[in-house]
């Protein structure tokens, strides 16, 4: 099958919507290596749903071309549009495109297709949670920021109201495993989940976030206590920086007796 046409014709409809102007700020603002359009994301929603001349062919073969094309393409919103496509099919997606899916994690580079990947990912987690979660624990693992990244936040999916599905005994060691991090987009996952999952767990969320006020760096911390009540975020805000200070104190103590001893 030649899959450089399919990848063409995409490239053909999306580059008129574009914005020339924009582009170079766009790339820099996502901080990514690809080639940018700069089309609104409702924009490229819409022609995904429009569809290509491919979308008639059997889904191995749909599966197929868009495999391709998102290793082949430099271009940050061709790239957008297997994306779309999967992310559409929710809970109907097939258990049987994880075998493929899955590999896509080796080509992120930016936290826009991690997170709509990892949207797609949360759904297949939850049609086959042994196998999914497993590698899911190796991505956690990993050295890539990326992997770490599509690791959590695809614990998580939506649900008319964002829901979590999985018990906290299955999502809170991922998150202690990459506290010490420091990459922003993997500080930034963990808080993000805490967020969420506080919808559905807020004592127990509240509980973690007390148990470790010290150790969350400030990035995680920010986004996990976004959506706490102004009192709890609050007080949770004065325990942090009353701990921190002790901390502090206690650091320069210790060095103090280092240099005189």
């Amino acid at each position: 099958m030649n899959y450089s046409q399919y990848e063409a014709e995409i490239f053909a409809k999306l580059q008129p919507l574009g914005d020339p102007a924009r582009a170079a700020f766009v790339k820099n603002y996502m901080k990514s290596q690809l080639e940018f359009l700069a089309i609104k994301v409702p924009v490229m929603r819409q022609i995904s749903r429009e569809g290509f001349s491919f979308y008639d062919r059997s889904p191995e073969e749909v599966l197929a071309i868009w495999n391709a094309i998102w290793f082949s393409s430099t271009c940050f919103e061709v790239m957008c549009m297997p994306l779309f496509y999967y992310g559409r099919q929710g809970k109907r997606i097939s258990p049987a495109t994880w075998a493929t899916l899955s590999t896509w994690s080796e080509h992120v580079e930016n936290w826009a297709h991690s997170d709509s990947l990892s949207s797609i990912y949360s759904y297949l987690l939850a049609q086959n949670f042994d196998e999914v979660y497993g590698v899911f624990q190796q991505w956690n693992n990993a050295e890539n920021q990326w992997l770490r990244r599509l690791s959590m936040v695809s614990l998580i999916h939506y649900s008319g109201k964002k829901a979590v599905f999985l018990p906290l005994d299955k999502v809170l060691p991922m998150l202690e495993n990459c506290l010490n991090d420091e990459r922003p987009y993997v500080q930034k996952a963990i808080g993000w989940v805490l967020r969420e999952a506080n919808y559905v767990y807020h004592a127990e969320i509240s509980a973690f976030i007390e148990q470790l006020l010290a150790e969350l760096r400030s990035v995680a911390f920010s986004a996990a206590v976004e959506r706490f009540s102004a009192a709890e975020r609050g007080a949770f805000i004065e325990r942090r920086k009353s701990m921190r200070a002790q901390s502090k104190i206690v650091t320069n103590r210790l060095e103090v007796g280092r240099e005189t001893a």
